[in-house]
């Protein structure tokens, strides 16, 4: 088989998803750290976004794609043969990337970054995200209704992509202040986090995550 190369960054949530999903199915490869926006990232992403995918002679990028090649070239095991379940996958997918982004992740984490940033008193980082934690908690709970009731995997007795999609973006929101209140807002969700992150290939890639970095600097103070 043709070397594997992973471009991408700790930090970086869809990269965690292909780290992930690569130690589970036993594929190797090499992963070569950029940040976002270097002249690496636009070398194999015309955005110059993360993650990109290079294999043999073949670049990709955009994460739903290259999980798509690595079910057809290396390993189909993450997506399910039973249509039910694969709809339910694909959903989950969608609803994380569109929703669950724009509205938690954009809305509420990205922007209490920049204000801490800033140093931004914490009191006044609570009020100015107040709205957009409200719309967020919305979001969570209405996402949590799609979590399978019986477990122990989102979508139910099969780990799929879904998993591995769904938690790096939790693990970096559970890491911040407002943790508690989206726990409340998801508890099934939650409950699905605290057993997942127990598995090896979550401890094996959380060094340098946005919440391996939040805990080390609270740890710090």
């Amino acid at each position: 088989m043709s070397k594997l190369t992973l471009v991408g960054a700790p930090f970086s949530t869809f990269s965690r998803t292909l780290r992930m999903a690569f130690d589970y199915l036993g594929i190797h490869y090499d992963f070569e750290i950029t940040m976002p926006h270097t002249d690496l990232a636009y070398k194999y992403n015309l955005f110059g976004r993360l993650p990109s995918l290079i294999h043999s002679n073949r670049v990709l990028f955009e994460t739903a794609c290259i999980r798509d090649y690595v079910d057809a070239v290396f390993d189909p095991r993450l997506t399910p043969t039973d249509l039910e379940t694969r709809l339910k996958m694909h959903q989950m997918i969608s609803v994380l990337s569109d929703y669950v982004f724009h509205q938690v992740i954009f809305g509420v984490a990205k922007r209490r970054e920049k204000y801490e940033n800033e140093q931004v008193p914490e009191e006044t980082i609570v009020e100015r995200l107040e709205k957009a934690t409200q719309t967020a908690g919305k979001i969570i709970g209405a996402f949590d209704t799609m979590c399978s009731p019986e477990g122990p995997f989102l979508c139910g007795k099969e780990l799929t992509w879904a998993d591995y999609f769904v938690y790096p973006p939790m693990a970096d929101l559970y890491a911040l202040p407002e943790a508690k209140f989206f726990q409340e807002k998801g508890p099934r969700l939650y409950k699905w986090f605290k057993v997942f992150e127990k598995r090896q290939e979550a401890i094996d890639t959380f060094e340098d995550t946005v919440a391996d970095i939040r805990n080390k600097k609270r740890s710090s103070l």
